[in-house]
């Protein structure tokens, strides 16, 4: 079930085109004991649960104009209510304006809520995320989505979203792409959530 958009990435940080697609199951790879302090540490924008709130935290490598971290957004909007945090680690690659508007999500006040714009008015027709991209993108705020570009190749990952999250025995794991919502709540260690949107039903 996997659909692939194949741009490359035009900075050149990659000798491999990335990828946005939907995971064919949960097949998740376990990354080195050393890869955490890399991605908690990423620059990124945090939603969902805070404080004694979050009973689970994953970290997901996603581009703005990507339609299936899109798709994984909405899915992880009802786990956000029941103590879901989420780290989203910016890239921008599959479109001319995917940098300018990673930049903008790191450069704002209230990050979270300029993603919540971006995801509510994505365009699914032209798969293009609804805020407006930097005109000028800071050298600081470069070198932070240079930083993340770096870290997800040197992990090995190679498309989006990535999702990282703690699998069971504690060791951290990565699945490449949007899994099938049915694996979600023993991804998350949450008790599953009902989906009603109609976008997502083929994902079930």
């Amino acid at each position: 079930m996997k659909t692939f958009v194949t741009r490359m990435l035009a900075a050149g940080l990659f000798g491999t085109a990335l990828l946005a697609h939907a995971a064919d199951g949960p097949a998740p790879t376990y990354l080195p004991f050393n890869a955490a302090n890399g991605f908690q540490n990423a620059p990124s924008i945090v939603e969902g649960a805070s404080g004694s709130a979050v009973k689970t935290t994953i970290y997901v490598f996603m581009d703005p104009n990507c339609i299936y971290c899109h798709l994984a957004w909405k899915a992880l909007q009802p786990y956000e209510a029941v103590g879901l945090q989420v780290h989203w680690i910016p890239m921008g690659f599959l479109k001319p304006d995917s940098p300018g508007k990673a930049a903008a999500l790191l450069v704002s006040k209230d990050g979270a809520a300029l993603l919540k714009t971006l995801e509510t008015n994505y365009s699914e027709q032209d798969e293009s995320g609804g805020i407006a991209p930097l005109a000028t993108i800071p050298d600081a705020v470069k070198a932070q989505l240079d930083a993340n570009a770096q870290l997800f190749q040197s992990l090995g990952l190679s498309g989006t979203p990535t999702i990282i999250y703690r699998a069971s025995g504690g060791r951290w794991a990565d699945i490449d792409g949007l899994p099938k919502l049915a694996a979600l709540a023993q991804m998350l260690n949450l008790p599953a959530q009902p989906t009603t949107d109609p976008e997502l039903q083929k994902y079930q």
